[in-house]
């Protein structure tokens, strides 16, 4: 059923197939076309369809029955189904992640089967495709898509859209939908031609008698660009809907893949979060929020106050498998939480015919994978994973430097005019085995997400501002490092950061690109190179300091760009290869492309440098 069947200000309702191994005995009712066009004025049963009605009343007793409803959920699980384990030198073991939670899941599965008004819904909050190793590597074979697969096979009843899912572009994401999810994924404000009759604005789901009805929501940060691909404000497709659907329902839910609040230090918003959504809405008229993408962990014992907004509660469970949440609502007359918490994943039991049955068969078509060689690692504390976290902000990075001068070469190879390049630390996610064999599998881990090549003209008036501005986020002696979005650049570009008496006064100075000082090329227009990441996670640091301390910033890089096709980690994994890996020849070494001073003049702190 396509979407463009909906005329604006209309949906239709149509039947689903609901997860054959979730909710017992569910109907399935999805909802067709676009809320964020127009207002919902109707919602026109689809022909042989009719609305579910509202549950039975209790005979003689004059009033509603009294259902339980038990919501299990999770975001943000980044394809880490399990989690690897030092054990030794040099071996890692897995310990089971998701086959905890589905322990938990058919536990309560099990006991509602006695109990004619308890029903169990077990929901995604997004991001389920893209960031972990075996889910990456296994979509490179045909028709693998490790995240669906196993969400379907645990009985996952429904999931939002999150904004790493849509990394691959609409069309990658319709087919792993279409192979593998057995549950409907939902999003009302994201729009592609690709994704009709695969994603869906919303979903009536009946267990138990008890309509539910789920509405998706998807971030509009942090989203690869795509010419097809369409994100209309959240909250426009939320208010347009939620007059037509909510009197259909005795429950309603909002998966949100918006991220908590606006006021997030940890992620990038745009729009609304979930605090600013609730407070959006007529009170109570959603009876709560199942978020994601901020990566919290709210509500671990019970429902905090400042949790609970316009009368809306919100929940969300951390990220990458860390804990599993629980929501308990009863129905009756109305519907009303009465209890919520998080559950550590590694206190839930294992579901051991889950692990063995689908995990483990999954985890062996990737371990070839994981573990093709790409060369050797050089011998450099810059490369380790504590480097990295603690000084890539602080001074030249050997690491940094493979990664900045690799994009430009392989660009170039690719038949890209370009200049430069510049990386954030949001491109790195660990370190590599200093001195040892390095593997298709520490890569991935290295640089688990899609992203792609994005092209920036600059002039070099405009380069100087932009290494100003990135000389005022580096970080300072005695202060804790935050993700600022500080810029490591390609060999291209060679400089000093001195950093003065305060973040204010810090600039950059002695810069040259080609060799030539800057300040004599302040018309040329140079090419740069950067990750469709790039900054993104910096945002809180940007907002913060935009409020606080009043800090200049320069915005060259919201400026237009060009997207290429090229994806960062496939470039790299290139260059390792053609320079056996890791290694000196491939550009893993400090060169003096940047020095940092603490204060005064160059020529009195010329020997006070920060590794």
């Amino acid at each position: 059923m396509s979407c463009t069947e909906a005329t604006p200000g209309t949906l239709r309702l149509v039947h689903g197939v609901p997860n054959p191994n979730g909710a017992e005995e569910a109907r399935l009712f999805l909802l067709v076309g676009n809320p964020a066009a127009a207002p919902v004025a109707e919602i026109v049963p689809a022909d042989g369809v009719e609305f579910p009605p509202p549950p039975a009343l209790v005979a003689g007793a004059g009033s509603p029955r009294r259902h339980r409803l038990c919501i299990l959920h999770f975001n943000d699980l980044h394809g880490h189904v399990t989690r690897s384990m030092p054990r030794g030198s040099d071996a890692t073991f897995a310990r089971a992640v998701f086959s905890r939670m589905v322990g938990r899941v058919r536990e309560l599965r099990r006991a509602s089967q006695e109990d004619p008004r308890l029903g169990v819904l077990f929901l995604s909050g997004g991001d389920d495709l893209a960031g972990g190793a075996l889910g990456e590597l296994l979509a490179l074979q045909p028709s693998i898509h490790a995240g669906y697969r196993l969400y379907s096979a645990a009985g996952v009843d429904a999931g939002v859209l999150g904004n790493h899912d849509l990394d691959g572009g609409p069309a990658a994401l319709a087919r792993a939908i279409g192979r593998e999810a057995k549950f409907p994924l939902l999003s009302a404000n994201v729009h592609a031609a690709a994704l009709a009759g695969r994603v869906y604005p919303a979903a009536i789901l009946v267990i138990k008698d008890v309509r539910i009805g789920l509405i998706g929501l998807t971030t509009r940060a942090e989203v690869r660009h795509s010419p097809d691909l369409e994100l209309s404000h959240p909250l426009i497709a939320l208010q347009n809907l939620l007059p037509a659907l909510r009197p259909r329902c005795d429950v309603l839910v909002v998966l949100s893949h918006l991220g908590h609040s606006l006021a997030a230090i940890n992620a990038s918003l745009r729009d609304t979060g979930d605090v600013e959504l609730a407070a959006g809405l007529p009170a109570r008229s959603v009876h709560l929020i199942v978020g994601g993408h901020t990566h919290d962990a709210l509500n671990e014992a019970s429902l905090g106050a400042a949790n609970l907004v316009n009368g809306i509660p919100i929940v969300q469970a951390g990220a990458m498998g860390r804990f599993l949440g629980q929501v308990d609502i009863v129905v009756g007359k109305e519907a009303c939480v009465t209890g919520v918490h998080l559950t550590p994943t590694a206190d839930l039991p294992l579901d051991e015919a889950f692990e063995r049955e689908q995990v483990q068969p999954l985890l062996a078509q990737a371990q070839p994978l994981l573990g093709r060689r790409l060369g050797r690692v050089a011998d450099h504390p810059d490369l380790m994973t504590e480097a990295l976290h603690a000084g890539f902000a602080a001074g030249e990075s050997a690491l940094a430097n493979l990664i900045s001068d690799a994009l430009v070469d392989r660009c170039r190879a690719a038949g890209h005019e370009v200049d430069l390049a510049a990386i954030d630390a949001s491109s790195i996610c660990c370190g590599l085995p200093v001195g040892g064999e390095l593997t298709f599998g520490d890569w991935f881990n290295l640089m688990p997400y899609a992203d792609t090549v994005r092209l920036y003209r600059l002039t070099g008036q405009q380069l100087a501002g932009l290494l100003h501005d990135n000389a005022r986020r580096a970080d300072r002696p005695g202060e804790p490092h935050v993700e600022r979005g500080f810029l490591q650049f390609s060999r291209q570009v060679r400089y000093t950061v001195q950093l003065g008496e305060s973040r204010r006064a810090a600039r950059a100075i002695e810069v040259t690109v080609d060799g030539q000082p800057l300040d004599r090329q302040p018309d040329r227009v140079f090419v740069l190179a950067c990750t469709s990441f790039v900054r993104e996670a910096a945002a809180p640091w940007e907002r913060y300091v935009a409020r606080q301390l009043d800090l200049p910033g320069v915005d060259v890089l919201g400026s237009p760009y060009a997207d290429t096709d090229l994806l960062v980690r496939d470039l790299l994994i290139a260059h390792l290869r053609a320079h056996g890996g890791a290694t000196e020849g491939a550009g893993a070494r400090r060169d003096g492309r940047l020095r940092m001073l603490r204060s005064g003049p160059p020529s009195r702190q010329a020997g006070m440098r920060e590794k």
